[in-house]
């Protein structure tokens, strides 16, 4: 070797030291950073966290604090156990993709193929829309609620699938739109079940828990089961921590309990697949198209985005108190997976925290805004009435340069803080705010986005309403519940055998609006006579329920 070959060698390689040296620092740092970010959200005597970061497939961070258990003071560990809720829905997903590569049904079928109890839905909904939320079916959350059972009460996975194969109709035409919900991941698990001859546990054993050792991870069907390291839900309430349950068993959206070392396992995976996950993975990536040719990032039980110049693969999961979120960085194989037994926001923004610290150099910054300060008079373009669902509405009020956000028929308002062109913040939740488009307000809150229309409304006066007209015992046949119509001080009550007393608002002379989102707006109808006969009720993820008066 010549002796000029000699010292540029030497030299690429002092070069390349000195590089991988810094690269240490600068990511012994970082981890140091995501330590104190763990110390500064969570406390060592309250619900916390176990978290992981996962870059090129070796898990470069794992760490954890709170308590699983504050009755008998259980730190969280690695081995702690969490129900994931909605994380759940990507494994439903992978393993519906799966049997379809396996030649064993295809996508594009008919939900009525395997679930002959759906066969009179009045339109064909693609195994494909359950998947991607396009199916337009009702929420299995707000029909329990309807028939009185709330997520704290018992309800197996079997139970739920039986009322779910109860459903005759839809909110709206199946493709029609986007709209997050439960109902299509359950009944999806019920049809991987039929075509595997097996329970659903069974099937995710054989093709996930056990391919990737994933062995303290199961979906819990229902509530008596035994969770070895359970972590338990917790929500903060006037300064004090209160037990959370959550005793709604629905497998396929939700269901999944794992601990923070086995979905490490099934995120590297992902990171780096097979020949034939990578085939999955790819699919389950793919955009949704709707009807109208408009393109949602969501594919079939993740989602895609773009975050300061960042392409991420993401979802996150919340029930009761139970908190997780999976966000993958493909171009840098980089993943953050956080699990937590907190009802708060702060997992999810401890995640993107963890990206900027990890990113700020290859982040895109944010334009600042145009306006950061507005007139009254600028701000009436604003103000009006919005209805994010059926009868869920809110005012937005402009006064004294700031805009307010006001719940229907209340007094109370709250300034919502400008934070860019047309965006305000709502100060009462760190991760949400409005944006303001024309005639529509879309609230935003963590990856959820809610659009509300302007609407004109004039409530009746109270001598325009004659209530004994709507007095009565009304039943709907589809979930068989019963509900009596009751006036108590002059105001319209909905009363049922399980849940609350609902009041009832008048909205128009012939229909009401409550503050239950299950509940949202009751619409009456009479007969020819002009006597009511039945009235229909639509809310968050309802649409249309007929009840009929009995009495």
């Amino acid at each position: 070797m010549n002796h000029s070959l000699k010292v540029t060698l030497i030299l690429a390689l002092g070069f390349l030291h000195n590089f991988c040296h810094a690269q240490n620092q600068d990511r012994t740092q970082q981890i140091n950073k995501v330590n104190s970010l763990l110390e500064q959200y969570y406390h060592r005597n309250s619900p916390g966290v176990a978290l992981a970061i996962i870059e090129q497939g070796k898990t470069i961070y794992n760490g954890h604090k709170g308590i699983s258990d504050m009755e008998y003071g259980i730190p969280i560990t690695d081995s702690t156990a969490f129900h994931i809720a909605s994380v759940s829905k990507q494994f439903t997903a992978y393993l519906a993709v799966s049997l379809e590569r396996e030649g064993k049904m295809s996508l594009d079928d008919d939900i009525a193929k395997y679930l002959p109890e759906l066969k009179d839905l009045p339109y064909k909904i693609k195994l494909r829309q359950l998947a991607n939320h396009t199916h337009g079916l009702p929420n299995l959350y707000e029909i329990a609620q309807l028939r009185g059972i709330s997520p704290d009460d018992e309800m197996s996975h079997k139970e739920v699938v039986e009322m779910l194969l109860r459903i005759k109709q839809v909110n709206y035409k199946p493709g029609e739109k986007f709209e997050y919900n439960n109902t299509g991941f359950v009944l999806l698990a019920e049809i991987i079940e039929r075509i595997c001859g097996k329970p659903f546990q069974e099937v995710l054993n054989d093709k996930i828990f056990i391919p990737l050792h994933m062995a303290n991870s199961l979906a819990v069907n229902t509530p008596s089961i035994i969770i070895k390291n359970k972590a338990h839900s917790y929500r903060l309430n006037n300064g004090k921590y209160e037990n959370f349950a959550f005793n709604l068993m629905a497998n396929g959206s939700s269901g999944i309990s794992t601990t923070i070392n086995d979905i490490t396992k099934w995120v590297i995976n992902m990171q780096y697949p097979s020949l034939k996950d990578r085939s999955i993975l790819d699919e389950m990536l793919q955009p949704t198209i709707l009807n109208s040719g408009d393109i949602i990032q969501y594919g079939l039980g993740i989602e895609s985005k773009t975050y300061k110049g960042l392409d991420l693969v993401f979802h996150g999961g919340g029930d009761a108190g139970y908190r997780s979120y999976i966000l993958n960085i493909p171009k840098y194989n980089f993943s953050v997976v956080i699990l937590g037994n907190g009802n708060d926001f702060k997992p999810f923004q401890l995640v993107y925290e963890i990206v900027d610290l990890f990113f700020r150099e290859k982040e895109k910054g944010v334009t600042p805004p145009i306006k950061t300060k507005y007139t009254t008079k600028e701000l009436d373009q604003f103000t009006g009435t919005y209805e994010m669902f059926p009868g869920s509405l809110f005012n937005i009020l402009a006064a004294n340069n700031s805009l307010y956000y006001q719940a229907f028929g209340t007094e109370r308002k709250i300034q919502l803080p400008v934070i860019g062109d047309g965006i305000f913040a709502n100060p009462n939740l760190p991760i949400s705010y409005f944006v303001f488009d024309k005639n529509i307000c879309t609230y935003h809150i963590a990856d959820f986005k809610y659009p509300s229309n302007s609407v004109k409304i004039r409530t009746p006066k109270p001598f325009e309403t004659n209530l004994t007209e709507f007095v009565g015992i009304y039943k709907n046949e589809e979930f068989n519940t019963e509900y009596e119509l009751v006036i108590n001080n002059n105001k319209l009550i909905a009363r049922h055998s399980f849940n609350d007393d609902i009041i009832l608002h008048p909205l128009t002379t012939s229909s009401f609006y409550s503050d239950e989102g299950f509940f949202g707006k009751l619409s009456f109808i009479e007969d020819a006579k002009g006597k009511v006969i039945r009235f229909s009720v639509s809310g968050q993820n309802l649409n249309n329920i007929q009840f009929i008066k009995i009495n």
